[in-house]
């Protein structure tokens, strides 16, 4: 009998469910399930078509209660956990109506025709981090189905319950074996990364945990997507509008308590209007209400565990003494007993303060005041992070120009944490290899083959002798 653990909601600490404890055997189990799925799964792209469409159509009948559950396990506002698996029904239905060429013929040659082939890689793992574990999946899940490969998602233990939810969704429309989840601690992640049947990994998560998982897959040469840490910056040139400019900031910096990677974690401000900005950030995060995800008026959830929760105020306690000021927050915010920390904006930090340094994941913002954004950006891009940057300024130009010099695979003007169904979605550097979203988040599902062919003729008889001839 598989052993179980306890899910609980980081609001108020209570039980929401409990989820199997899968091992490596799990893990054997599940491959062999799904290598049998393959062959049959992959040969009918129209059938696969089909049945993202339909697991689309069931994931919006069901946000609801996906939601909640979703909600209840990871602490967030639960209209964004309904919208989270909306997001998610919108990315089937991108990839089951996306077009590509499973194969094309290229110009022949000297007597060689060529064709290029797009095939499944096969079984994927789709390991996933807590804090958005239904759309993050979902970028994953549906362009690998479309691809033809069958697929084992790995949700964080803390979050598992949502996941399941929407696996068992998506199973109802495709053979045994093409979808399955499995459940339990980093002894399942290194299973996965080292078997050698599953063919790729995608993962989501810190960047310490990726760099491992990409050296289990290295012995038997796994394809890897990573999409990993990140410090966004929110570059503010001197003629942006401080009331404007504050309402993005924190709309995108306290999303999900903080919580997200492509998140604002560090604005930037023209130190000659520093007092202005950090005054009007401050006064737009006091709006936020703190409270439990499920409850009406909440805008802001709990952190999603106690280690993230004292990592941050340990943050942000050490910029203090460093000898920032707190502009705003640095409570509770409630009276429940769980992960809760108020929109906090910290003013007057160094650049190399730890708070504005380390990607601090969490309801904690720094604002640090620059001189010259050429330079900030020359400091910007010499640390390891380069996930997502925004810059804002009324004056467009300008902004091209700036976000044409940072290293990010993402830059935003006047907005942060917007994303596309079909704009690639991935970092530079430390904060990742390959894209997710638009057909870039196909490719990585599909092999490439060649096939070069030459006529194959019998060698023409030899000429009759001399002799021969006379003899007729």
């Amino acid at each position: 009998m598989t052993a179980t653990y306890e899910v609980h909601d980081p609001a108020t600490l209570e039980l929401v469910g409990t989820a199997p404890m899968h091992g490596a055997d799990d893990v054997d189990a599940a491959v062999a399930r799904s290598v049998a799925a393959g062959a049959g799964w992959a040969a009918d792209r129209g059938a696969r078509g089909r049945a993202l469409r339909l697991a689309a159509a069931a994931l919006r009948a069901r946000s609801a209660d996906i939601g909640r559950t979703l909600s209840l396990e990871q602490g967030k506002v639960l209209r964004e956990a309904v919208g989270e698996v909306l997001v998610a029904a919108d990315v089937f239905d991108y990839y089951a109506g996306l077009e590509w060429a499973d194969e094309e013929e290229l110009p022949q040659r000297q007597g060689r025709s060529l064709r290029v082939q797009r095939r499944p890689v096969g079984v994927v793992a789709a390991i996933t981090p807590w804090n958005f574990p239904i759309s993050l999946l979902s970028v994953k899940l549906a362009p690998a189905l479309a691809a033809g490969c069958t697929v084992i998602a790995k949700p964080s233990p803390t979050t598992p319950l949502s996941t399941i939810a929407l696996i068992d969704a998506v199973a109802e429309f495709v053979p045994a074996g093409v979808v399955q989840w499995v459940t339990g601690r980093r002894e399942v992640n290194r299973a996965l990364s080292e078997h050698p049947r599953v063919r790729k990994i995608s993962f989501t998560g810190s960047t310490e945990v990726g760099a491992a998982i990409a050296a289990q897959a290295a012995p038997t040469v796994k394809r890897v997507t990573l999409e990993l840490g990140g410090n966004d910056p929110a570059i503010v040139l001197p003629d942006a509008d401080a009331e404007f400019t504050a309402a993005g900031i924190v709309g995108s910096a306290f999303r999900n308590a903080g919580q997200v990677c492509m998140a604002v974690k560090r604005v930037f401000v023209p130190a000659a209007r520093e007092a202005e900005f950090v005054e009007a950030i401050a006064a737009e995060a006091s709006r936020i209400a703190v409270g439990h995800g499920i409850a009406v008026g909440t805008t802001m959830g709990p952190m999603h565990n106690r280690s993230q929760l004292e990592l941050v105020e340990g943050l942000v306690r050490g910029a203090l003494d460093a000898g920032a000021r707190l502009a705003a927050g640095g409570g509770r915010g409630t009276d429940l007993p769980g992960y809760f920390l108020e929109p906090t904006v910290v003013a007057g930090a160094g650049f190399t303060t730890p708070l504005v340094a380390l990607e601090q994941f969490g309801a904690a913002l720094p604002v640090v005041a620059y001189e010259d954004p050429d330079s900030l950006v020359a400091q910007l891009n010499a640390q390891e992070f380069g996930l997502g940057a925004s810059v804002w300024t009324p004056d467009l130009e300008r902004a091209e120009a700036l976000a044409g010099t940072i290293e990010a695979g993402t830059v935003w003007i006047n907005q942060h944490t917007q994303v596309e169904l079909d704009a690639p979605f991935g970092g530079w550097k430390a904060s990742g290899i390959g894209r997710e979203r638009g057909h870039w988040g196909l490719e990585p599902y599909l092999e490439l083959r060649t096939i070069n062919a030459r006529a194959h003729a019998p060698a023409q008889a030899a000429a009759p002798s001399a002799a021969a001839t006379a003899g007729n």
